[in-house]
């Protein structure tokens, strides 16, 4: 068994352990025989338990994992295509868009519209909008641009949306503002089977492509040049993989709202520990980043129960310290 299949499965093994805590832990005081009971489908299960744990806590847990997922891996694309290790899913103004569509439809649209489309589906609408726009800015005559013009665009549309998102808090019913920030901080709360499945089954699509294509992803960190010599259309590799990444950060915002750090930090995580082949650091990140956002969520539920942590909020705490030290790992690998 190579180094990267077993700290792979390693980390699934924790992750597994980190799902079961998520699912039986929480403010509900009740006996261990009980949860494993209600978990299990036993008879003489608590029928109120068995709700908390099937309907409310299983569907959160495998929703937040599937997002750490995601975005881990929209992260590891986004830096092997963009040669840039600052690089992370929500570059492309996604994470500005959607926060711009959610909080003008919680602050100004009518509430039977609101509740008729679901502010996940108008985030993830405006987090299409801005990936249109960084795209339309970084192509010219039909052909996109350097990297390094993607990343400006991404920028501009960046700061554009979110001085929309803080003129409709500033300007704003002070009531319902509470609630958009809320939001904007991401949060797991609420999220039943219905949010699960379009996320899992996006993830499962651009897992299969990017593991597909492993090879291209190798070939694409020894530079363009090289890439297009070695008969690689990078061009279109790269709008493959930027589409993907929407796909998938659309999602993730829509689930969860905005959660930073994941797709920055897990993929150099998965680097340090296993290299930079994609085959090996695809699994590792992907299971990386589900073990990561899983862990946070639980303790944004039980650090101050029965109170909620904002998920952004913390993850942003525990995330700088690693950070800092992956930065001074990596700044001379680049």
């Amino acid at each position: 068994m190579t180094r990267a299949v077993a700290l792979t499965n390693v980390a699934a093994l924790a992750l597994i352990l980190a799902l079961l805590a998520g699912v039986f832990f929480g403010t509900a005081d009740v006996s261990w025989g009980a949860r494993w009971a209600a978990l299990t489908g036993a008879e003489d299960a608590p029928r109120s338990l068995t709700l908390i744990l099937w309907d409310w806590r299983l569907p959160r847990v495998l929703a937040v994992a599937t997002v750490g997922a995601s975005l881990a891996l929209a992260g590891v694309m986004m830096q092997t295509v963009l040669h840039n290790p600052l690089a992370d899913p929500y570059l492309m103004g996604l994470s500005s868009g959607a926060s711009a569509a959610a909080v003008g439809a919680i602050l100004w649209l009518p509430s039977w519209v609101a509740s008729t489309l679901g502010v996940p589906l108008i985030a993830f609408a405006g987090a299409v909008c801005a990936f249109v726009m960084t795209l339309g800015l970084s192509f010219r005559r039909g052909t996109m641009m350097s990297p390094l013009v993607v990343i400006l665009a991404g920028v501009a549309v960046s700061l554009m949306f979110q001085s929309l998102t803080a003129f409709f808090l500033y300007v704003g019913d002070p009531r319902a503002t509470r609630s958009a920030l809320g939001w904007l901080m991401g949060t797991a709360a609420g999220i039943g089977w219905a949010d699960l499945w379009l996320p899992l089954i996006a993830l499962g699509l651009v897992t299969a492509y990017a593991l597909a294509r492993a090879q291209s992803l190798d070939a694409v960190l020894l530079g363009d040049e090289r890439a297009m010599a070695l008969g690689l259309p990078i061009r279109r590799l790269r709008l493959f993989v930027f589409a993907a990444v929407a796909l998938l950060a659309g999602l993730s915002v829509a689930t969860v709202g905005i959660v930073g750090f994941i797709g920055l930090i897990v993929p150099h995580m998965a680097r340090l520990l296993v290299g930079g082949r994609h085959r090996a650091l695809i699994p590792l990140s992907l299971v990386l980043g589900a073990l990561v956002l899983v862990i946070v969520d639980l303790l944004c539920r039980v650090i101050l129960a029965p109170e909620e942590l904002p998920l952004g909020v913390l993850l942003a705490i525990f995330a700088a310290p690693p950070f800092i030290l992956i930065l001074r790992r990596v700044r001379h690998a680049y």
